[in-house]
């Protein structure tokens, strides 16, 4: 990148911190964030600098705590994100410029599912009647993920997959191997049975929009982005919690796959 190039990236980073770009221009700062992953660390930087600045700190060298003070340094507070951008690019050295493109788009992803995601049964019984075994049982396998067993959860999930399940059991089971799994970072195995969920929803837009989240996120993780951005659209297409989620993006695997078009036709 071309020196005035490099100080018009500063100016629209500053210009995005500060709210002044239009949403067009937004994309295309992004589109930059995915070509050049230093510059994404800078805006990192910057952004920390100004929370400090905003809930009136700055760095300890600073130690002059007078306001106006503080008004007049800000200048030198500029210079210490650019300076403090460029020492981290000395220490950390050409591993900036080994990270993949596409870095920032994966870690877009969900780090992993929160546990209150899995599918539990709900057991309304009266006195008289005896709770269904195979609802207890799972039930009971969400337990143990909760208390910091997930390998014994997947394993007793695994096992019930084995019984005589109805629908609603079935998918809770598949639905909640496929969380665990996640969680474990094995994302093969989370899509294959987030996948084997998408076969019914119980005509629940909820359950629907649940299974097509998660599936979209493991396929964000192993970069599969065509079908990340298959399964986010139908996310999107529901309007439940994560519309806005997906939504974002979705705006970004496209402007990366834009971008590596405009690469690939550039060569």
């Amino acid at each position: 990148m071309k020196k005035q190039e490099k100080l018009k990236f500063l100016r629209q980073i500053e210009q995005y911190t500060r709210g002044q770009l239009n949403q067009e221009e937004i994309d295309e700062l992004w589109k930059k964030f995915l070509q050049y992953p230093d510059y994404y660390r800078l805006f990192e930087v910057e952004l920390h600098l100004r929370n400090l600045i905003h809930k009136g700190e700055v760095p300890h060298f600073f130690n002059d705590p007078s306001e106006s003070r503080l008004i007049g340094t800000y200048a030198e507070i500029r210079s210490w994100i650019y300076a403090t951008a460029a020492a981290i690019l000395i220490v950390i050295g050409l591993q900036f410029f080994t990270v993949p493109e596409d870095a920032i788009l994966r870690n877009m992803a969900l780090a992993n599912i929160e546990l209150t995601e899995l599918a539990g049964i709900d057991i309304y019984r009266s006195n008289e009647e005896v709770p269904d075994e195979l609802d207890t049982a799972i039930n009971e396998s969400i337990v143990l993920a909760f208390e910091n067993a997930p390998d014994l959860a997947i394993s007793r999930f695994t096992q019930l997959l084995t019984e005589p399940l109805n629908p609603l059991q079935k998918h809770n089971v598949k639905m909640n191997l496929g969380i665990l799994h996640y969680n474990a970072a094995d994302y093969e195995k989370a899509i294959t049975f987030f996948k084997s969920s998408t076969n019914n929803f119980l005509e629940n837009a909820s359950i629907e929009e649940n299974v097509f989240w998660f599936l979209g996120n493991s396929y964000l993780q192993m970069a599969d982005y065509e079908s990340a951005r298959d399964a986010l659209i139908k996310v999107y297409s529901l309007s439940g919690r994560f519309e806005e989620a997906a939504a974002t993006i979705i705006r970004k695997i496209d402007i990366y796959q834009s971008s590596i078009s405009s690469e690939d036709s550039d060569m």
